[in-house]
């Protein structure tokens, strides 16, 4: 189990068993129901890694494992996390994790690092509903040092985040507001 997010019937937790994305599911936090989903054509293991809920609508964000290496890809439940379905996801470059998935009133943004080991960049995706993602390279969060957006969550009409930049000197922590209009540029 990597995530949990809470919602209006209960918990969603996702991660992944045998290799193969898996969500858990709790009306009362005692009782969960294990559902095993299927992994995509053409990848030989799939993980889930964020989750977030929007009312009846629930978003799970991970990777598979393929041939050429790492894809991300995404999970949408219209139904509180009955049922699933495998949506379209793009990445601006390879090998993309996600490190924040958060759900508001104008939807979802997620946040995650993509590139070569030791050059990675941040990227930013928003979803009105879970159906279809924009990324977006976050500009703001580019030149020396590693950049890394590690929380966000729903701030009035904005998301809020949290995050870091490393040096070879130090770490230093840094937050972000992302407008609701412009979710795709950092602030």
């Amino acid at each position: 189990v990597l995530a949990v997010a809470a919602g209006a019937h209960g918990f969603v937790s996702v991660g992944s068993h045998e290799a193969k994305p898996t969500v858990w599911t709790t009306a009362n936090g005692r009782s969960w129901e294990t559902i095993v989903l299927p992994v995509p054509d053409g990848a030989t293991a799939a993980t889930l890694e964020q989750v977030a809920i929007k009312g009846n609508r629930v978003t799970a964000l991970g990777q598979v494992t393929t041939a050429a290496g790492p894809v991300p890809f995404a999970e949408l439940s219209v139904d509180g996390g009955v049922s699933w379905q495998q949506v379209p996801f793009s990445s601006p470059g390879p090998d993309t994790a996600f490190t924040a998935l958060a759900a508001d009133s104008a939807g979802f943004t997620a946040a995650g690092l993509f590139g070569e080991p030791g050059q990675q960049n941040v990227a930013v995706w928003t979803s009105a509903t879970g159906t279809s993602w924009t990324p977006t390279q976050a500009s703001d969060f580019s030149g020396a040092g590693a950049w890394q957006i590690s929380a966000l969550a729903p701030s009035g009409s904005a998301v809020a985040g949290i995050g870091s930049i490393t040096t070879q000197q130090s770490q230093q922590t840094v937050t972000l507001t992302l407008p609701a209009r412009s979710r795709g540029s950092a602030r």
